[in-house]
């Protein structure tokens, strides 16, 4: 297995299928499609199937509700190959030398430095990697520097096995924030910017460089907490507090003084995991010796992220700029095309978006 799971087979452009990406959540199973047309790509079937009773206790293959999810969609929509997303929560990523020399030699490479990044033992991990190339054009040097994405066999096998039970399969998987950077960063982009991804039960901070996914860390606060604060404030219920959420916001009047301060003390949990991420980088991670290496921006995704007045106050929390990601950059112009996906729920597809862009 090794590294090739990310890529099993991938056909030849003239065999290329419409590229469907699924992900599974806590709160829903959702997929996509992409078409590619003569001017760029659209949209073709999308769904998503709500979850209610999802246990992240057991194993995903006893999960009966995303089995049952995964059959009624695979059904409806005629659905067959598909590329999935795995967990960020449960991989590990780490950047380190490599020598410019063959694939073989880069896995060996890997593989007999792995035990030394990662808590797993290297019988029990698949791996992948992706050179970060800092300089395009030079091409005769020793080492290279990559980054390596580890993953525990048993959870990759648990996927493979939850999709061809249900008659599905997986041609190629990748870890979530890979999958929402591909969607959100412009293709040929080498700036950094720092991905925030708002699911329900958690959010992903990531930091992108040179065009790979350099850095992660995943926090368990998310969109579910938002509501729950609301609902905890004013003894609603949490329908009510989802729409009291997204209509007025994180706007700070004398009206909306009360839901303010309950959005706050979940936003600021996320506010200091993303300065913690933003400092680490700049100082421990990266000697920031051009622009390039500094964070250009802050990029957020999943339906929270448009709140009203959130992007603001990470702006000025962070003192970086904060912007909601436009999750079709890669995909069309809206002056070209305009997707029959709303907007803010558009953002929650920002993994299956990722996944469903054809390798470019």
């Amino acid at each position: 297995m090794s590294k090739k799971f990310f890529d099993y087979f991938p056909p030849p452009r003239f065999l290329e299928f419409p590229y469907i990406g699924i992900n599974i959540t806590p709160r829903a199973v959702r997929f996509i499609e992409i078409l590619r047309v003569k001017n760029g790509f659209r949209v073709g079937r999308f769904a998503e199937k709500k979850l209610t009773s999802y246990n992240p206790t057991i194993s995903l293959i006893e999960n009966k509700e995303v089995e049952s999810a995964l059959r009624d969609l695979k059904t409806e929509y005629g659905l067959k190959f598909i590329e999935a997303a795995l967990p960020e929560e449960k991989s590990y990523l780490f950047k380190m030398e490599i020598p410019n020399k063959s694939e073989n030699e880069i896995c060996n490479h890997i593989e007999f430095h792995l035990e030394e990044n990662v808590p797993i033992s290297l019988e029990e991990a698949i791996f992948d990697y992706h050179v970060i190339e800092k300089d395009p054009d030079k091409k005769e040097v020793a080492f290279k520097e990559a980054t390596v994405s580890v993953l525990p066999k048993q959870v990759v096998n648990e996927y493979i096995e939850l999709f061809h039970k249900v008659g599905l399969i997986p041609v190629s998987f990748l870890i979530e924030s890979q999958a929402i950077a591909k969607a959100v960063i412009k293709k040929g982009d080498r700036d950094t910017y720092l991905i925030v991804h708002i699911n329900d039960t958690k959010t992903e901070v990531a930091i992108v460089s040179d065009d790979a996914v350099q850095f992660t860390s995943t926090l368990a606060v998310g969109a579910d907490d938002f509501t729950s604060a609301i609902v905890k404030q004013f003894n609603i219920t949490p329908d009510q507090a989802k729409k009291l959420k997204r209509e007025k916001g994180f706007v700070k009047d004398k009206e909306n003084k009360d839901l303010f301060f309950a959005l706050i003390s979940v936003a600021s949990a996320l506010k200091d995991e993303i300065e913690r991420v933003h400092v680490y980088w700049h100082t421990h991670v990266e000697k920031v010796q051009n622009d390039r290496g500094k964070v250009k921006k802050i990029l957020l995704t999943g339906k929270d992220a448009s709140i009203v007045g959130f992007k603001e106050y990470i702006t000025e929390s962070v003192r970086v700029e904060a912007e909601v990601a436009d999750v079709w950059v890669n995909g069309f112009s809206f002056d070209d095309y305009i997707p029959p996906i709303e907007y803010h729920d558009a953002l929650d597809y920002a993994t299956v978006i990722g996944l469903a862009l054809p390798k470019l």
